[in-house]
C-alpha cells in the first residue's frame, strides 16, 4: 500500500512539473532573416526582438534557463540620435586647464549604420567644436568614432559594445596616441549607456608615456 501511495505521489509530481513547463510563457527568440528597414541600422528581426523583450511582463530568462532562455537585447545605435546637453568637470591636462566643461551635441543618422555628430563645447580654455563620424558594426558589436577637434587634433575611438541581462550597454574604447602642443596624449574610456535619456563618459589619459590617470567624467542628457 505504501509503495502504491509513493508511486502515485511521484506520478502526481511529474504531472505537475510537466504542466508547469507547458504553461511557461514562450521564450523570446530572434527570428531568422535580415529584412532591412528604411532609416534604421538594425534589421526588422532585431527590432522585433527588442520590442518583444521590452514588452515582457516577466523577468527575462538567461542562459541558465537552457532552451527556454530569451535571446539577449540587441544594441541599437539609434540610441545616440538627437540632441544632447553635456556637462562635467575635467582635470588639468595638455588639452586645457581644470574646470567645468559644458556643451551640446547633435547626432543624426546618415545610413548604413553610420552617424555624424557636431559637438559645440566650452571649457576653461575656451570654446571648441568636434565633428565626428560614428560607424557601428552590428555583427561584431563594435563601434568606431572618428573625431575632428577644432583645437587641432584627431581622435579615433574604437572598441566593442557589451550589454547585460538588464539591457544596459557600455562602449569600451581606446584611441591611438596623438601629439598636441608637444605632448603625446593617449586617451581611453568607457561610455555607460545608463538610460534612454542619459549616459556618461568616464575617461583616462596618459601623457608622454606615463601611466593612465583619471581624466574625469562627462554626462550626456537628452534634450
Amino acid at each position: 500500500m505504501r509503495r502504491a501511495i509513493t508511486l502515485m505521489a511521484m506520478i502526481t509530481c511529474a504531472a505537475v512539473a510537466v504542466a508547469g513547463q507547458a504553461t511557461q510563457p514562450p521564450a523570446v527568440k530572434l527570428q531568422r532573416g535580415e529584412t532591412a528597414v528604411p532609416g534604421e541600422c538594425l534589421p526588422k528581426e532585431e527590432l522585433d526582438l527588442n520590442r518583444a523583450l521590452q514588452a515582457l511582463t516577466r523577468p527575462t530568462r538567461g542562459v541558465e534557463a537552457g532552451p527556454n532562455a530569451d535571446d539577449p537585447l540587441r544594441f541599437n545605435p539609434h540610441y545616440f540620435v538627437g540632441k544632447w546637453t553635456i556637462e562635467g568637470v575635467l582635470p588639468d591636462s595638455p588639452l586645457g586647464p581644470a574646470g567645468e566643461l559644458t556643451g551640446v551635441e547633435t547626432i543624426r543618422y546618415t545610413g548604413n549604420c553610420t552617424y555624424d555628430s557636431t559637438l559645440q563645447a566650452k571649457g576653461p580654455g575656451g570654446a571648441f567644436t568636434v565633428k565626428s563620424q560614428l560607424v557601428y558594426d552590428r555583427q561584431a558589436s563594435y563601434m568606431v568614432r572618428l573625431e575632428q577637434d577644432s583645437r587641432g587634433f584627431q581622435l579615433l575611438k574604437t572598441g566593442s559594445i557589451g550589454g547585460d541581462a538588464g539591457g544596459y550597454f557600455s562602449h569600451h574604447w581606446d584611441a591611438p596616441e596623438v601629439t598636441y602642443k608637444g605632448k603625446r596624449i593617449h586617451l581611453k574610456g568607457t561610455t555607460f549607456l545608463a538610460s534612454p535619456d542619459n549616459h556618461r563618459l568616464r575617461m583616462q589619459m596618459s601623457v608622454d608615456g606615463q601611466p593612465l590617470q583619471n581624466f574625469g567624467t562627462l554626462w550626456w542628457k537628452r534634450g
